[in-house]
C-alpha cells in the first residue's frame, strides 16, 4: 500500500509557539475556546488538552471567567458614567442654590 492509499493519516504536529500561542489566545486574550479552534483549524479537544497541559482553566471555566470579566469590565464602566453624571448634576444644584440664595437676599 503506497502512501496516496492510506485512509488514516497521522495528526499533524504542532510545534510549542503554535501550542501557546492558541492557549494565549484563550487565557489572556479571553477568546472563547471554539472560536479559537475553529480559527486555527484544530480540533476543540486538542486546544482542550492543550490549556490542561498549560495549567490553564478548562475551557468552559475559561469562557465563564472570560464572560464574567468582561461583565466586570462593563459594570465598572457604567458606575464610573453615573458617577460623573451625578457629580455634574451636583454642581447644577450648587449652582442653583447659590443663586437662589443671591435671588432672595433684601
Amino acid at each position: 500500500m503506497s502512501t496516496k492509499e492510506r485512509k488514516h493519516t497521522a495528526p499533524p504536529r504542532y510545534d510549542e509557539a503554535f501550542k501557546a500561542g492558541a492557549v494565549r489566545m484563550v487565557t489572556e486574550q479571553g477568546r472563547p475556546s471554539r472560536e479559537v479552534a475553529k480559527e486555527l483549524g484544530i480540533c476543540i479537544d486538542t486546544l482542550r488538552s492543550w490549556l490542561k497541559s498549560a495549567g490553564a482553566p478548562s475551557p468552559g471555566q475559561a469562557d465563564r471567567q472570560n464572560r464574567d470579566t468582561k461583565r466586570l469590565r462593563e459594570l465598572e464602566a457604567e458606575i464610573r458614567t453615573l458617577r460623573k453624571q451625578i457629580d455634574e448634576k451636583n454642581e447644577v444644584i450648587d449652582v442653583l442654590k447659590k443663586s437662589v440664595g443671591i435671588l432672595s437676599k433684601p
